[in-house]
C-alpha cells in the first residue's frame, strides 16, 4: 500500500465513508416505505456522504502519490459509467451530484 493510503487520517476517512454508504445502501431497500421526514434524513445522509468524499478527494488531489493518482482518476472514470457525464474535474462531479440531490429534495416538498 502507498504512503497516502497507510495514513491514519486517510484510513478514518475511508472507513467512515464505507459505514456511510453502507448504511445508505441498506436503507435503499426501505426508502418506498419511509415516510417525507424519513426520505429527508436519508437525503440528510446521502449531503453528509457527499460532503466527506468532497473532503477526500480534496485529499486525494493534494497528493502525488501514484495510487491516489489512480484513485482520483478511477472515481472520474467511475462518474462517466454512472451517466453524470465526461468529467474531469471533481469540482464538476460534485456539483452535479449535489444538484441531483437538491432535485430530489426539491421533489419531497412539492
Amino acid at each position: 500500500m502507498s504512503k497516502f493510503f497507510d495514513s491514519d487520517v486517510v484510513k478514518e476517512s475511508l472507513k467512515e465513508l464505507d459505514d456511510l454508504q453502507k448504511e445508505i445502501f441498506h436503507e435503499m431497500f426501505e426508502l418506498p416505505f419511509f415516510s417525507k421526514e424519513k426520505k429527508k434524513e436519508h437525503l440528510g445522509k446521502m449531503k453528509l456522504f457527499l460532503e466527506k468524499q468532497k473532503n477526500f478527494i480534496f485529499r486525494i488531489s493534494l497528493s502525488d502519490d501514484p495510487d491516489a493518482i489512480e484513485m482520483k482518476n478511477t472515481i472520474l472514470e467511475s462518474a462517466q459509467m454512472f451517466g453524470i457525464g465526461p468529467v474531469n474535474n471533481v469540482s464538476i462531479l460534485f456539483e452535479k451530484m449535489e444538484k441531483s440531490i437538491d432535485a430530489l429534495e426539491k421533489s419531497l416538498d412539492d
